[in-house]
């Protein structure tokens, strides 16, 4: 077996069924040992959209693969990279790289960029770890030590092969690659899980109006079967964070909504901020997420469940795994029969938050008004699509929406994100459709990917918002000229790449078109006209806290 055999070999026992890439000449010799062992790889338009559509793989399958050339290539993927361990997605990087043999400072190969280690170096920064294959004893060695990483850890990690490694021949596994124990990994203090889910178990028996808290970590560790156990279980009320949407199927009785501290439905705040007892679960706490800081959960009624420790109230837990934790739970608290409590309107969870009202004059003739939009994709049958949004208002369009496949890069906030995110989701999860909201900004820069999706045979739904340029920026801003964008003919740069498309400036005339791309066989993608001004009521309320807080220094 050569050393890269022993790669994608690896690679198929933790679940890898395609890699995404571009060939370049430094990693065509990996190219021909994958398509030797029978593992394709989809060739896509861009490194940005290998990175994204890898990474969005990675999310559903627990590990996606970019594999790129050394320089362009590799620093091409860099921002999804960067977006992925931000988002705490398991995304390996495969590079090829020059010949060790060639290695000399009195050589200057092309795609070098100051040393033949700067590009290793500069993937440190975005990885759990990083390394050379230079040396064929040490490989499998190191090709296991960074697996195990990335998939304990959930972020990326970088591998890079020298073109005369390639075909170097190693030994073949020795067993199964396995993760570390919980001793392996940081040993917890001896009765520290038992104390954990006693003083857990205690606060929630304990309370009055206790609600569950999941975020983004649920998903990642692959935990939402045993979520949804425990919510079950105890009776509790399910908020998830910004990250977390999805997290926790949507369509399930006991589901509330996604909470945003002050810039989210106040019924859902109330769920979180006047609960004696919040039981978090994976979350992680980022300034939108939080609505800007405005959360106001407890610190005596918290209790936060994360992959590296345990904080109830007060106290920390160290050493103890977020699985065998919520596990413990499941196990050993005692059944509940209490009634999910009365938020704000007067009902219980589930929670449907109203659609946004149609203001008459919050849009031109000819034009159609977001809270159409969400009327619109709230008709259709959700449990049918992998919803996949970009950022700004396609973002917070998605977040009315009760889906129970849902990706985005909420976090990062990286443009671009969605239609190669969809490619990997498509090819993840082929049993879904992939269904993409996109702002026409957003579309410019990576929407091509479009003919990579018809290339592979997937039929995703691409809703293409147009109001006309950087709607996000010039909310939280004011008009100005650079926040413009030159409106593109999309519905024929769609048939161009091989999709059926249609332009659509009407609530009525989108619900149909909706209906027809259903119907399709293939891919499809609707611009829909937007005005520039009318936002989702989550980028409103953006937009107001940021106008304020502007107004606040500016008085200082």
């Amino acid at each position: 077996m050569n050393l890269t055999e022993y790669l994608f070999q690896r690679l198929r026992e933790l679940g890898v069924g395609h890699t995404f890439g571009i060939p370049g000449d430094f990693v065509l010799p990996v190219y021909a040992v994958q398509e030797q062992v029978g593992m394709p790889t989809v060739v896509c338009a861009h490194e940005p959209g290998v990175g994204f559509a890898a990474d969005a793989y990675a999310r559903f399958r627990g590990l996606g693969v970019a594999l790129v050339t050394y320089g362009p290539g590799a620093l091409n993927t860099l921002n999804p990279v960067a977006c992925a361990y931000a988002e705490q997605s398991p995304l390996l990087v495969v590079s090829g790289g020059p010949e060790m043999a060639l290695r000399r400072p009195e050589l200057h190969l092309h795609h070098v960029i100051k040393t033949f280690e700067s590009q290793l170096q500069i993937y440190r920064e975005v990885t759990v770890d990083a390394a050379i294959l230079d040396d064929p004893a040490t490989a499998p060695e190191t090709i296991d030590r960074v697996l195990r990483r990335v998939i304990e850890a959930k972020r990326p990690g970088y591998l890079e092969i020298p073109r005369d490694r390639v075909a170097a021949a190693v030994d073949g596994p020795s067993g199964p690659l396995r993760e570390q124990s919980a001793a392996e990994a940081r040993p917890a203090s001896p009765g520290a899980l038992d104390e954990a889910v006693a003083e857990i178990g205690a606060m929630v028996a304990a309370a009055q109006r206790p609600a569950l808290y999941v975020g983004v970590g649920v998903r990642r560790h692959r935990l939402t079967d045993t979520v949804v156990r425990l919510a079950e279980r105890l009776g509790l009320p399910v908020v998830t964070d910004l990250l977390g949407k999805a997290a926790f199927p949507e369509s399930h009785p006991l589901y509330a909504g996604v909470y945003l501290g002050a810039l989210g439905d106040p019924a859902i705040r109330e769920l979180l901020d006047d609960s004696d007892c919040v039981l978090g679960i994976g979350v992680l706490a980022t300034d939108l997420g939080t609505g800007f800081w405005t959360q106001r959960i407890r610190p005596t009624a918290r209790v936060m469940i994360d992959p590296e420790a345990v904080h109830v109230r007060f106290h920390r837990y160290d050493g103890l795994r977020m699985t065998e934790v919520v596990g413990a739970l499941v196990d050993r608290l005692p059944p509940s029969d209490r009634t999910p409590p009365r938020i704000k309107d007067g009902t219980t969870a589930p929670r449907v938050p109203a659609a946004p009202a149609v203001d008459a004059g919050s849009a031109g003739p000819g034009l159609i008004r977001v809270a159409e939009v969400i009327a619109a994709l709230r008709d259709l049958d959700q449990s049918r699509y992998s919803f996949v949004t970009d950022v700004g208002d396609s973002w917070f369009i998605g977040l009315e929406l009760r889906a129970d496949v849902f990706v985005a890069a909420g976090y990062y906030s990286s443009m671009g994100f969605a239609v190669p995110a969809a490619l990997g989701a498509g090819l993840a999860e082929p049993a879904r459709r992939p269904f993409v909201i996109v702002g026409d900004g957003a579309f410019q820069m990576t929407g091509v990917e479009l003919a990579t999706h018809v290339d592979q045979g997937l039929r995703p739904i691409v809703l293409l918002l147009n109001n006309g340029g950087y709607g996000m920026l010039e909310a939280v801003d004011r008009p100005r000229g650079y926040y413009e964008r030159r409106n593109w003919d999309y519905p024929a740069l769609a048939r161009s790449l091989g999709a059926a498309a249609e332009r659509v400036a009407s609530a009525a005339d989108l619900r149909a078109a909706l209906h027809r791309a259903d119907d399709a066989p293939g891919a499809y993608l609707i611009e829909a006209i937007t005005a520039r001004e009318d936002l989702s009521p989550v980028m409103g309320r953006i937009r107001q806290h940021v106008h304020s807080a502007f107004r606040i220094q500016a008085a200082l």
